[in-house]
């Protein structure tokens, strides 16, 4: 969803999915954003929900109480009562999607919303290494010291944070893609494609046979800029097989749609 963790030279291929919290305006050199309409949390409802959720990620001691947190904070229960029944039943009525759904969808977009701060982290996570590694290298550089003279210095002094490398704090910091992927087909709208660029999902279709990125297609030259045509494989599949599903599921419409996946093709380095 940022463009920071993109592989080099990919960044104006494609724009990136804002699930509610992009800046209003793009930054230079971050790629513009794409807001899918109809999410069912407004900006001022989803800032609140993130605070109270990230207070609590500080609280609970297992991931099973957050869950449980982050179920019942949308599900809306009717109680066996006169008042609830005929709630529920103005609800089945009511045009548009269910409150189940709508609790179903406002939880998707807060799992998008923490995927998306998740990010931010590993970002500023680099940034913050890549600024003491040069701080290290600058004060190393004053002193005159090499690598000769490592014996003599601190353990480590002359050594990389280890921070700076984004691709190895994704890995570190990855989450489960099947269901963040699965929340975001939710809200695509039909017809538009996605790129994959994480080598472990890549990796993963490839070995299910889902996609094939040996040569480029021609499908995918037509949904890249001119400057990146012949870089990508096109693979048009139903949203249940891209999330290596064995058949349908029941009540998943967003599912059931053919999704186009984009993937860089192999070539030997």
């Amino acid at each position: 969803m940022h463009a920071g963790l993109l592989p080099h030279g990919l960044t104006d291929a494609a724009v990136f999915f804002d699930p509610g919290l992009a800046p209003a305006a793009s930054e230079p050199g971050e790629g513009p954003y794409f807001r899918p309409s109809g999410l069912p949390l407004a900006p001022a409802e989803l800032a609140a929900v993130l605070l109270q959720y990230e207070a609590l990620e500080r609280e609970v001691r297992t991931p099973r109480e957050l869950d449980a947190f982050f179920s019942s904070r949308f599900e809306d229960a009717f109680p066996e009562t006169a008042h609830g029944i005929e709630d529920a039943l103005r609800d089945r009525m009511r045009p548009g999607p269910s409150a189940a759904e709508r609790a179903a969808a406002a939880k998707a977009q807060v799992g998008l919303c923490l995927a998306w701060r998740l990010e931010e982290k590993v970002l500023e996570l680099s940034g913050l290494g890549g600024g003491v590694e040069k701080s290290l290298q600058d004060f190393a550089a004053n002193l005159g010291l090499t690598d000769d003279d490592a014996d003599e210095l601190p353990p480590g002094l002359l050594d990389g944070t280890g921070l700076t490398d984004k691709d190895t704090l994704a890995g570190e910091f990855r989450g489960p893609w099947r269901p963040i992927l699965d929340a975001m087909l939710r809200f695509l709208p039909a017809g538009t494609a996605l790129a994959l660029t994480d080598p472990q999902i890549v990796d993963t279709l490839v070995d299910a046979g889902v996609v094939n990125r040996e040569t480029p297609s021609p499908q995918a030259d037509a949904l890249v800029p001119d400057s990146f045509r012949g870089r990508f494989a096109a693979a048009t599949l139903p949203g249940w097989r891209l999330l290596l599903d064995t058949r349908p599921r029941p009540g998943t419409p967003w599912l059931d749609a053919p999704r186009t996946v984009l993937v860089a093709v192999f070539t030997e380095e």
